[in-house]
């Protein structure tokens, strides 16, 4: 189980660093679905771009010693949590998003929770205590 939750955080955070740095290099033009933007708009991403590429590096990070980073995997799973619901959030408040992000809602909602069980597995239990 511990080489499972080793292996899934590496895939996921080399996923994101990836994704980070396509959308801070090319902007606009790696959203699926997504059309032409104002430098505004184009800047704004390119910014948030630079916070995720952060969070991919930060559970990169967790990767070595995971039985002891229980809580920081615990909080970037949180996070990751949180911004499913944003994108659920911008569904309601501005319509139907590209079928790309349709399928990914349920994704970023459900990723965190099997973050959160295999943490429990393998952490020490005063780690996930701590969590």
């Amino acid at each position: 189980m511990r080489q499972i939750l080793r292996i899934w955080l590496a895939i996921f955070g080399v996923a994101c660093v990836g994704i980070a740095v396509a959308h801070l290099l090319f902007g606009s033009s790696t959203i699926i679905g997504g059309g032409t933007v104002n430098a505004t708009i184009d800047s704004d991403m390119r910014f948030y771009a630079v916070l995720f590429l952060a969070y991919g590096l930060a559970v990169l990070w967790c990767v070595r010693d995971i039985e002891t980073k229980a809580l920081p995997i615990n909080l970037l799973s949180l996070i990751f949590f949180a911004g499913g619901l944003a994108r659920a959030l911008a569904w309601i408040a501005t319509g139907q998003p590209n079928w790309f992000y349709v399928l990914m809602t349920p994704v970023e909602l459900v990723v965190p929770v099997v973050n959160y069980l295999l943490v429990r597995a393998v952490c020490r239990p005063s780690a996930v205590a701590r969590s």
